[in-house]
């Protein structure tokens, strides 16, 4: 390196235009702190999510799941109509069952689980499964039965907080389908290779199921479950079973979405007993970040 390029390296360095190794480190965590800070928890609830694959070698465990759950979680109608859709939603407060604890803690069975914040009076869409190119189902109201067939359909449920007391949650859950696509033009935009971007999709429709819809009044900490009523044993054409249920191959795999809500000023953490020990550490580690500020 000549003299000329060694001054105007040093000149560069004074002025702090090339990071140190202290100087990245220091700027990582202010970025950090500022995205937790710049969250502002007053106007929102905490969503912890889990998607729980059922063993398929534990043929009963669906049953036993249900078995264990308090069924007065919201009227008797509106139960029978979710039901005869071939959807259950259902609570266990704080104390879920054994198998399910269990499972929520083993990365093979729940991947995924993810914490959102949500504004109070606005919504999180869940994507239960992945885009599916065929979906056939059946839809009871007011026991006529309609036949659904949608090609690129893809799943979710609608969690909107309508209002939060002192330690309870008001929560609405919808069940809608996305389907069709449409495609959009890519960008003039080459990527390093001089290709142009891929093609970009949307959804053509979506259809809430106004019918199935719930308001659900529920305390901090409570696990909320919602699953398929239907068991492998049956047609599995209800709108339920085609949410929960997922095709791998030959077998047939029903699954769960767990649900808890809380709030900054009411920690899970007291409250979660073996479920806090077990949890994968990516979800332990967010929680502990939050409730620590």
């Amino acid at each position: 390196m000549g003299r000329k390029a060694t001054i105007i390296l040093m000149l560069f360095m004074l002025a702090g235009c090339l990071p140190s190794a202290d100087s990245f480190v220091i700027q990582e965590k202010k970025i950090d702190n500022s995205l937790l800070k710049n969250i502002d928890e007053s106007e929102s609830i905490r969503l912890d999510v889990a998607m729980v694959q059922l063993p398929l070698v534990e043929k009963d465990i669906l049953e036993s799941i249900w078995g264990l759950a308090d069924n007065n979680v919201m009227g008797l109608e509106k139960k029978a109509v979710l039901e005869q859709n071939g959807f259950r939603i259902t609570s266990f407060g704080k104390t879920p069952p054994p198998e399910l604890i269990r499972l929520l803690g083993t990365e093979k069975y729940s991947p995924n689980p993810r914490r959102f914040h949500v504004k109070i009076g606005g919504e999180k869409l869940i994507p239960i499964a992945g885009v599916l190119d065929s979906l056939d189902t059946t839809f009871s109201d007011n026991d006529k039965l309609e036949d659904i067939n949608l090609l690129a359909a893809q799943p979710f449920f609608k969690i909107s907080p309508i209002s939060v007391s002192e330690n309870s949650y008001q929560l609405l859950l919808e069940p809608l389908i996305k389907s069709g696509k449409e495609k959009l033009l890519p960008k003039a935009v080459k990527t390093v290779s001089g290709s142009l971007e891929g093609e970009m999709h949307s959804f053509k429709s979506e259809r809430i199921f106004d019918q199935l819809a719930c308001e659900l009044k529920i305390e901090a900490g409570d696990f909320l479950v919602i699953g398929p009523t239907e068991t492998p044993k049956d047609d599995l054409k209800l709108l339920g079973s085609n949410f929960f249920y997922m095709r791998v191959g030959q077998n047939i795999i029903p699954r769960v979405l767990v649900l808890r809500c809380s709030k900054k000023n009411a920690p899970l953490r007291e409250s979660l007993g073996e479920f806090g020990k077990s949890l994968p550490l990516a979800i332990q580690a967010s929680w502990k970040d939050f409730e620590n500020d």
